[in-house]
């Protein structure tokens, strides 16, 4: 083996036994283990650099968190107002949209309005511009019939002609005209039911409002489809909103935006609960649509129902000889089906009272519902106070119970300590008495007996506070007996109902409240029995005081006793004698404490039983408060799922609401049918009570017609008679024949339009009838509807249940989140609990880390030390070396005596290789420890620097021994003496060699331990840092649950603003209702009224039309009999005009309103006309 091999095997075993691997190492494995040892160091040092530069990263990157921390705040500031503002102008767009829809349905209101009354207009106008020219037309008739001028013709006797000039005529009508003696026409029999009259109007009319109806489907079919465009247009902008945000949270989502993933996520639900709305308007549109199709059916059959009437008027044109008998029929059937229509009606009215009653009182019980669950929750919260009031009480029954027994045992000493002074009394007074026997004054046996007395008094006393407490406490165990029961006999079935049923929980509630109220009696009874104690002990102490002021008393009387005992046998005697007495009071008085013993100790044993008792009512308080947490969990639990079961509540209240919007609609509409079929029956009373008018009026005018017709043939057969004599007015009757026969014509053509009047009539009739079949259909599907309303409220009803459910469950989990925001106040408190002594242990570690810091200086100390002992050392080597040069004289001294000593310098040359190898593995060894101590602290350069030192010394040792060695071959001969030297110098390297080693050893001992502190103070730093991110880490997740509780609450005040919201519309939406309602109720009555109007007017024209034929015939009448008297026409010069004379009967003038004279003028125009028939005058 060479000597390098050596070297390094010699090295590495050191390194090795000074890093504590003393396993054996073999030649062959020496270069394994040599990589293995340098690739050992250089990953300590590498693992080294790496923990330094770890700690540096992550110093750097709390600093780079530090500083990305505003700007993260800021981020989620601006996202959220950026969501705010994305949310403002998707509201602003649907009031946009709401409010140009509204727009839009006022302006084509407006031109609906407005095309109508252009269309009226026109007609007027129209009607105007006829009236008008019919006006002229007969202006200009009647001023060519009053000034036609028959020119007048006088003859002079000369035989000359005279043309009388142009005068205006005027005539004066005297008589009425002589009855024709021409054939009388037949008189056609006029129907007597003028119901048949109207039935094409109603016919007519029914059309009209089936049309209006159609129109107002078509109206509200527009408008449902532009509510769902709107909802589609609402639902795309949110959907262009929700892929706008996850574009902006693509990048990284801050925590805000993470809370509002749960509400995204309802509006979710609740767009689908829209789309299940959508499709449920689109069915209710498909049946709208049919609806249209068979009012448009029923149009079509309508028209063909009137073609089918008209042929039928033809038919009965040829049957008007039947009519009077059908009239009468028809009479009674219409009175019986006007009874029918009437009671139906009457009947649908108290149907419709009733059932806005059942609304109104549907509404009263819903408003009482929302009293009552306001009277629940407040009810709820109450008694919640009252189970933490009980529970405060609870924890004060134990204080008291605990305060209690101690004060019990305190009693006990003091008792127990009575009873050893009142043992200390008897032996002393049975001391007394052994000693000084019986003696003394007149005096001490009346204290004696006052003493006996009190203690009597005393016993008395104990006696009857022991059975006092003995009652209570046997009264008060007895009470709460019964109360203890139910508690103890709960099982889990009583605790699934009490969360399944609300009257058991009520039951609980009430028997927790009267354990409540048996407690505090209790109590009170306690406290009572305390204040009693209290007092007792007050008596006792002062009863003490006097007890104790008696025995020394007692003691002076002794003594006065002892100093006169010795003067007087007498006394002696007395004294013996009162010792006695005293003996049996005490022997009885011994009895009687040793029976208020066994009494104190059976009272003992009473309370012990009472306490038991009340530890195990304890217990079983302590166990339903058990039970009582556990049903916490268990509600805890169910407020979770009712957390989620009121997000789907949420979605059906929209809906719900949705639901309520359209049954108010609905309501409206059958409100608005319901005005209709009132609006109807008032038009059919109103026709009704018209054609019965007109009935009777016609009926009067055939009558009047009849009687004027008799007259003229009475008239008539008297003027045949003189026809003979008259034979020069024959032509004159021939005209007012003619006359009479267009009279007649007329007559005939009025007959015949009256009796198409009355086959209308009875065609309307039908159709009347069909329509009080439509009207009674009608009807029953109001009912139908009725039904479907009454159905629809008992599930509005159960809604509305739910809901209250819903809201109380939505109030426990507000109590929940409530007690959930308390536990994590009280862990945000703990967490600064642990803070604070997390610091405090900061505060410890900093301490140790002075203190290793402290050693740190003073192993610098110490290594400063070990540097002094190296420059000893190296003192020492200094001396050596002179030394060393005194032997090299002495071997130039010795030169001579060199041959003799070679063998001897061989053997100096192998221990001189020895010595080298020592300072080999010596050199070896500094390296190692001056790399060690340079990779460890460069806080140690001092003592590198003197080691360098010493390695220089070592190698000018080294120099020397060279130079030795060549001089040692000189002197070989003075090697025999330096042998001896040489020993002596191997034995102070082998000392240096051993402290050399024992310092190294110091050396890498301190430099472990100096290791294991830093190791331990980055340990120590870590979980600092770790405690540190764990604090940051627990700030998050509060500041996240404050986030979240701040979120709910705005849910919350949200949905209570909705709610709100949605009530405020609920009754804007009553108002207008009820304005509508009264709106249609006043229309209603103006058209009434109208109506009425109108009939009258109609009524008072056709009495002037009769007024004027009849003048108009009698005018006629009155010139035909001024013709055939020959009455002169200058006399009628002086008469009145043609309007005053014209009246066959005076009558008084009635003073007309506009309305009626503007309707007026029409007929009298038209009377006027036929005045050039019946007026002409002979040429």
């Amino acid at each position: 083996m060479s000597t390098t091999a050596e070297r390094k095997f010699v090295n590495l075993r050191k390194r090795l036994d000074q890093l504590g691997y003393r396993q054996p190492l073999g030649i062959d494995t020496l270069p394994l283990v040599e990589k293995l040892f340098s690739d050992l160091v250089h990953t300590t040092e590498s693992l080294r650099n790496s923990k330094l530069s770890a700690g540096k990263t992550e110093k750097e990157s709390r600093n780079l968190d530090a500083l990305l921390e505003p700007y993260k705040t800021e981020n989620a500031r601006l996202v959220r107002e950026n969501n705010e503002l994305h949310l403002g102008l998707l509201k602003l767009r649907e009031e946009k949209d709401k409010l140009s829809r509204e727009l839009k349905a006022y302006i084509r209101k407006l031109d609906h309005e407005t095309s109508d009354l252009k269309f009226l207009n026109n007609q007027y106008v129209h009607k105007v511009r006829s009236l008008e020219k019919e006006n002229m037309v007969r202006t200009e008739r009647i001023q060519q019939l009053q000034e036609k001028n028959m020119q007048a013709v006088v003859q002079t006797p000369g035989g000359k002609k005279r043309n009388i000039p142009f005068r205006r005529q005027r005539m004066q009508i005297d008589e009425l005209l002589p009855p024709s003696l021409g054939p009388t026409p037949a008189v056609v029999a006029q129907p007597d039911d003028p119901y048949i009259a109207d039935l094409l109007q109603v016919a007519d009319d029914r059309i009209q409002e089936l049309q209006q109806d159609v129109n107002k489907l078509q109206v509200d079919l527009e408008r449902t489809q532009a509510g769902i465009k709107h909802l589609n247009t609402q639902v795309e902008e949110r959907d262009k909103e929700i892929e706008r945000l996850n574009r902006a949270l693509d990048g990284g989502r801050p925590y805000d935006v993470i809370s509002l993933e749960a509400q995204n996520i309802s509006n979710e639900k609740l767009i689908a609960h829209l789309n299940l709305q959508i499709e449920y308007l689109q069915e209710t549109n498909r049946t709208l649509e049919q609806k249209v199709q068979g009012l448009q059916q029923r149009k079509a059959d309508a028209s063909a129902e009137a073609a089918n009437l008209s042929v039928r008027n033809q038919e009965l044109c040829q049957e008007l000889t039947h009519i009077d008998k059908l009239a009468q029929q028809l009479e009674k059937d219409k009175e019986l089906v006007l009874e029918t229509a009437d009671e139906e009606l009457e009947e649908a009215k108290r149907e419709l009272l009733r059932q806005q009653g059942v609304i109104e009182d549907l509404e009263k019980v819903v408003s009482k519902l929302k009293r009552d669950l306001l009277e629940g929750e407040h009810d709820k919260d109450r008694v919640r106070d009252q189970l933490a009031d009980s529970r405060e009480q609870n924890e004060k029954m134990e204080g008291l119970l605990n305060f209690l027994e101690e004060e019990k045992r305190r009693l006990q000493d003091k008792l127990e300590k009575m009873t050893l002074a009142e043992k200390d009394l008897v032996l002393e007074l049975e001391k007394m008495r052994m000693r000084y026997g019986i003696c003394g004054k007149d005096r001490s046996p009346s204290r004696l007996d006052a003493f006996v007395k009190s203690l009597e008094e005393e016993r008395d006393y104990y006696r009857q506070e022991a059975e006092k407490y003995r009652r209570t406490r046997g009264g008060g165990g007895t009470s709460r007996s019964p109360s203890l029961s139910p508690a103890r006999g709960r099982s889990p079935r009583t605790r699934s109902s009490w969360h399944g049923r609300g009257d058991s929980g009520e039951v609980d509630i009430f028997r927790v409240v009267k354990e409540r109220d048996d407690l505090q009696a209790v109590l009170l009874g306690f406290e009572k029995h305390m204040e009693e104690i209290q007092t007792k002990v007050k008596a006792l102490t002062s009863e003490r005081d006097q007890l104790s002021a008696q025995y020394q008393q007692i003691q002076e009387e002794l003594r006065r006793v002892r100093r006169e005992s010795g003067t007087s046998p007498e006394l002696q005697q007395r004294l013996r004698e009162e010792r006695e007495q005293a003996d049996a009071e005490l022997q009885r008085m011994t009895s009687e404490r040793d029976t208020l013993r066994e009494r104190l100790k059976v009272a003992q044993t009473t309370a012990l039983t009472d306490r038991e008792q009340e530890e195990r009512r304890i217990l079983d308080l302590e166990s339903t408060i058990q039970t009582l947490e556990r049903e916490r969990m268990d509600l805890r639990v169910q407020v979770s799922m009712l957390k989620q079961r009121a997000e789907t509540v949420e979605a059906e209240l929209g809906a719900r609401t949705s639901v309520m919007v359209q049954s108010a609609e609905q309501t409206a509409q059958q409100r608005a049918e319901s005005g209709a079929l009132r609006l109807l029956q008032e038009q059919m009373e109103q026709s009704l009570s018209d054609v019965q008018h007109r009935l009777s009026v016609k009926t009067s005018e055939l009558q009047a017609a009849h009687q004027k017709i008799e007259r003229l043939e009475d008239r008539i057969s008297d003027l045949s008679h003189h026809g003979l004599s008259q034979k020069d007015e024959v032509s004159v009757l021939q005209s007012a024949l003619a006359t009479l026969d267009r009279e007649k014509d007329s007559l005939q053509d009025t007959v015949d339009q009256k009796t198409e009047t009355m086959a209308l009539l009875q065609d309307e009739l039908h159709s009347k009838e069909k329509t009080l079949k439509e009207v009674r259909l009608t009807v029953a599907d109001m009912e139908n509807s009725l039904d479907q309303l009454k159905g629809a409220l008992s599930s509005r009803e159960r809604e509305i249940s739910s809901l209250r459910r819903q809201l109380d469950s939505s109030q426990e989990e507000l109590a929940a989140v409530g007690r959930d925001r308390e536990i994590a106040l009280r862990e945000n408190r703990r967490l600064q609990d642990d803070l604070a002594t997390l610091t405090r242990e900061n505060q410890a570690v900093h301490a140790e880390m002075e203190e290793a810091f402290h050693e740190k200086d003073e192993l610098k100390m110490r290594v400063q030390s070990y540097i002094s002992e190296v420059a000893r050392i190296e003192n020492l080597m200094a001396a050596k070396e002179l030394e060393n040069r005194e032997m090299l004289e002495r071997f130039r001294m010795a030169h001579t005596q060199a041959e003799e000593w070679e063998a001897q310098l061989q053997q100096a040359e192998g221990v001189t290789n020895s010595i080298r190898l020592e300072l080999l593995s010596a050199d070896t060894e500094r390296r190692h420890l001056r790399e060690r101590v340079s990779h460890q602290e460069r806080e140690i350069q001092e003592h590198m620097s003197a080691l360098q030192a010493y390695e220089a010394q070592v190698s000018s040792l080294a120099r020397g021994m060279s130079r030795l060695e060549e001089e040692m071959q000189l002197a070989r001969g003075e090697k025999g003496s330096v042998v001896a030297d040489l020993a002596a110098v191997r034995e102070l390297c082998v000392k240096l060699d051993s402290s050399k080693e024992l310092t190294a050893r110091q050396l890498t001992a301190k430099s472990m331990e100096l290791e294991r502190v830093l190791g331990e103070l980055e340990d120590v730093r870590s979980e600092g840092e770790l405690l540190k991110k764990q604090l940051a880490s627990e700030r998050l997740t509060v500041r996240n649950l404050e986030t979240l509780l701040s979120t709910n609450r705005q849910k919350e005040f949200q949905t209570h603003l909705s709610s709100s919201e949605r009530e405020a519309e609920l009754k804007l939406l009553k108002d207008r209702l009820a304005l509508a309602d009264s709106k249609t109720a006043g229309h209603a009555r103006e058209v009434s009224q109208l109506r009425g109007k109108l009939s009258q007017l109609q009524t008072e024209m056709d009495v002037l039309k009769r007024q004027l034929t009849t003048e108009r015939f009698e005018r006629e009448r009155a010139v035909q009999e001024m013709r055939r008297q020959g009455v002169s026409f200058s006399s009628l010069r002086s008469s009145s005009p043609l309007s005053t004379s014209l009246s066959p009967r005076p009558h008084s003038p009635r003073p007309l309103s506009p309305e009626r004279s503007s309707i007026l003028r029409t007929p009298e125009r038209t009377a006027d006309k036929p005045l050039d028939k019946s007026v002409s005058f002979k040429e």
